[in-house]
């Protein structure tokens, strides 16, 4: 046995023959690191514990009640069961047992050593190396995130709403004053000169962070955003720029002015300099797509098509959005993601997190439906790439653009991909109750860093950029509103309780009550087969009798005995078993009927 089966004794009054009731125990520490398991020749099986039948009248216990009981009695541990994760009953066993896979946490330090239990602590890296020797390594991992989520829930929410207080905090307290102009510089360290682009994210986090204390300082930034634009109605980047200075206007840097003003209220009609960045971006629509600069030599760009599809789409102007749409949708590359360039101009080009979130974003707001196939394939390229052991769970990624042909000026754009590509994920219909949502959340929270602020690895560590802190601030207030939208789980969170009690009963039942019920259905099929058969062999003597065949047994000769004698013990043998065997051919060629009627 690869396993050793701790069967527990049968209780007095019950039987040795009882139909036994086998649990899995997927055994998890506190913290959720490490997991106990038998290591039998390189399989790694989690314990089992094999409860045999109580008697009848037996009060049966709730499902964790039973599973504490049997592993301190077993394994001397003490555990916290966290639920049920898989039922069934064992076909493959003569005496068809029940079958139960529970997820629990360990109460307590786990073992040093084996000792008579044969548990072994492993920590879930040496697991995760050894995937194909863990025995069913699903269940492993749905107990993982399990775990995770009872750990995390009760205080996630306030987790978070700290973390945005914070950071808005730490950006109004490195705000910079120019000329009597209220904005920020794009490294929080310093207090530069005002960016443009660093401006509206200083606005946009105002916003997102602390909604209460948004009031002067979203003002102040609006009107330096107004004094910023340029005539021909987009706004330039100053800090981003690479070989000089241009005062081009940038489809990246109009796009963050004009969320600013969509996330403070300022819509078309009320704000002219809304109207003028609308037209702007109209403009410069090429070929469905938008490039970085507003010149003509520029080519069309995932990155700013996505943006200003995005804001486009905020203010209503559907033409223009739906030419940007189908742009994006053919610009996908076939893995599911998209990449820095179009990959119908670029077979070669190779998807990256941050442009697919990007996207995403973009054909969300532009009312794409999350179950259509461009949207649907773009979320499982981010749940793929999603890697917990990185640095940063999604990989970052840079591009450099020329702005100016006149200059060798560059933009290098640096993106964080990790917030986006989890905002992505939640405006796509995705939630905390996805592994993937919430281990992203909870990993973009352990990287704020001490004081407020994140910062990216394609920055210097002394460094935090106001980008990666606006990232990190709608990711997070994104998740928040995600779970807000829907209150059925609220609402019917009572009735689900009730519901899992009933199964955690039901479950437990099946140990008090396998071999009461199994008595009930053999006794019952004894007696009707007895039945049947009795009825079969009085009937059959009585047709005997009949025919005359019974007399025989008193005839002088000797043949005619011996004939009837055997005729009456052929008809009597065939008569007590016949019941028997049509009902048996009768139950194999009714479940023969249904497994054609079943579809593969």
């Amino acid at each position: 046995m690869s396993v050793p089966e701790l069967r527990r004794p049968a209780p007095p009054g019950g039987s040795p023959d009882a139909r036994p009731v086998l649990v899995d125990l997927v055994l998890l520490d506190a913290d959720g690191e490490h997991m106990l398991v038998h290591d039998v020749g390189g399989r790694l099986t989690p314990p089992r514990l094999t409860a045999a039948g109580d008697p009848p009248g037996h009060d049966p216990q709730e499902l964790n009640a039973l599973v504490r009981e049997l592993a301190a009695r077993h394994l001397d541990v003490e555990i916290e069961p966290l639920g049920l994760l898989d039922a069934a009953v064992r076909t493959d066993r003569h005496d068809g047992a029940a079958h139960l896979t529970v997820a629990a946490v360990l109460r307590g330090d786990p073992p040093d050593d084996a000792g008579r239990t044969g548990l072994r602590p492993l920590p879930v890296a040496d697991l995760r190396s050894r995937r194909r020797d863990l025995h069913r390594p699903e269940h492993f991992e749905a107990a993982r995130d399990w775990h995770r989520a009872a750990r995390s829930a009760p205080g996630l929410a306030g987790r978070i709403e700290d973390a945005l207080h914070r950071a808005a905090a730490f950006v109004e307290r490195r705000r910079t004053v120019e000329s009597g102009r209220w904005g920020w510089d794009q490294y929080l360290q310093r207090r530069g000169s005002i960016g443009t682009m660093s401006t509206a994210h200083g606005v946009l986090i105002s916003l997102h962070g602390a909604r209460d204390r948004a009031g002067e300082q979203v003002e102040r930034g609006l009107e330096t955003l107004r004094g910023m634009q340029n005539d021909d109605g987009g706004w330039q980047i100053k800090w981003s720029l690479v070989g000089g200075t241009a005062d081009v206007s940038i489809t990246e840097s109009t796009c963050a002015c004009l969320w600013a003003f969509h996330e403070a209220r300022r819509g078309p009609g009320v704000e002219e300099a809304v109207d003028r960045g609308l037209a702007w971006l109209e403009r410069r629509q090429r070929q469905g797509g938008w490039a970085s600069t507003g010149l003509d030599e520029g080519r069309p760009l995932v990155f700013p098509t996505a943006w200003a599809v995005r804001m486009l789409a905020c203010h209503g102007r559907t033409e223009a959005v739906r030419q940007g749409v189908q742009w994006l949708r053919a610009a996908q590359c076939p893995d599911g993601g998209w990449g820095a360039t179009s990959a119908a101009d670029d077979g070669t080009v190779s998807s990256s997190p941050a442009y697919t979130a990007a996207a995403l974003l973009a054909l969300c707001r532009a009312g794409i439906p999350p179950t259509d196939r461009t949207v649907a394939s773009g979320c499982e390229y981010l749940l793929r790439t999603f890697r917990h052991d990185r640095p940063e769970p999604w990989e970052p990624t840079s591009f450099t653009t020329p702005v100016d042909p006149q200059r060798p000026v560059h933009m290098d754009f640096r993106h964080f991909a990790t917030p986006w590509a989890l905002a992505a994920l939640c405006e796509c219909g995705y939630d905390l109750s996805h592994p993937v949502v919430l281990s992203a959340t909870l990993r973009l929270l352990d990287l704020e860093r001490p004081g407020g602020g994140w910062r990216s690895t394609l920055t210097a560590p002394d460094v935090t950029p106001i980008w990666a802190v606006h990232g990190a601030v709608f990711a997070l207030r994104t998740v928040l509103d995600t779970g807000a939208r829907d209150l059925a789980p609220l609402v019917l969170s009572r009735h689900r309780e009730a519901e899992r009690a009933a199964l955690a009963r039901l479950s437990g039942g099946l140990v008090g009550h396998a071999r009461a019920v199994e008595r009930r259905r053999t006794w019952r099929h004894r007696m009707t087969t007895m039945w049947l058969a009795l009825l079969t062999v009085t009937v059959l003597l009585l047709v005997l009798g009949q025919l005359g065949v019974l007399e025989h047994l008193q005839s002088p000769s000797g043949r005619d005995k011996l004939l009837a004698g055997a005729t009456t013990v052929l008809v009597t043998v065939l008569g007590a078993l016949a019941p028997a065997v049509l009902a048996e051919e009768y139950r194999i060629r009714r479940s023969r009927g249904r497994d054609r009627e079943t579809p593969p």
